[in-house]
């Protein structure tokens, strides 16, 4: 019969790492009934001439509990972003097949087609002019607009040059200069691009656009019909 020494002692170390490892566990359940098995065998097996403080106990209890917590909050939230991303995924998916403003200097034409484009301007204008080239810098198109509301503006190419001729399918550089009296005001061109596709496995969504290469969500700033 094996005997135990009064004076032989519990490495309480050990049921300490013991209890940390409990935080790995997937499940709150799990931790807490891990937990009190491990207290019932602590207090069983304690050296009676050192026994466990009660502030040992409320330590290790409010470790369990704050592991218990942590992994409630985290699966908590954990559905919540996967519901935001499943919902969001759907909407962008919606975008396919459709015709969308983005951030671009550059418009696509097509020959013998309206071409569509956009302007974004920080505050109210009073004059904003814009320029069309072709690749080798010659102008092909002017316009002059008057007292411009702030905002995301759409526009129609129907290209042709300044001399009324079809211009052919190819790239175009827009300029545009906007001014409100003598103070010049930030404005920016947007393209029109049709959205051929969508790649959802990032936090935000890269959509194909053909012709037009590719961009992410955030930087759509208008969709059309």
């Amino acid at each position: 019969m094996n005997a135990t020494h009064i004076n032989s002692s519990i490495n309480n170390n050990i049921t300490e790492k013991n209890i940390n490892d409990l935080k790995n566990n997937s499940s709150a359940l799990d931790l807490q009934k891990n937990f009190l098995g491990l207290l019932i065998a602590q207090i069983k097996n304690q050296d009676p001439t050192d026994p466990i403080k009660n502030t040992e106990l409320t330590s290790q209890l409010a470790q369990i509990n704050t592991a218990t917590g942590i992994e409630k909050l985290n699966n908590t939230v954990g559905l919540f972003s996967n519901k935001i991303n499943q919902s969001q995924n759907i909407q962008v998916s919606s975008l396919i097949g459709h015709h969308v403003m983005i951030p671009n200097s550059q418009i696509v034409h097509t020959e013998g087609i309206d071409t569509k484009f956009g302007l974004e301007v920080i505050s109210d204008t009073t004059t904003i002019n814009i320029k069309i080239m072709d690749n080798a810098g010659k102008i092909v198109y002017v316009k002059k607009i008057n007292n411009l509301k702030s905002g995301i503006h759409s526009f129609v190419w129907d290209g042709k040059n300044l001399d009324k001729e079809e211009m052919k399918t190819g790239r175009y550089n827009v300029y545009i200069s906007a001014k409100n009296k003598e103070k010049d005001v930030p404005a920016q061109v947007l393209s029109e691009a049709l959205v051929n596709s969508i790649i959802t496995s990032s936090s935000d969504p890269i959509i194909d656009l053909g012709a037009m290469g590719t961009t992410t969500l955030s930087k759509i700033r208008k969709i059309l019909e």
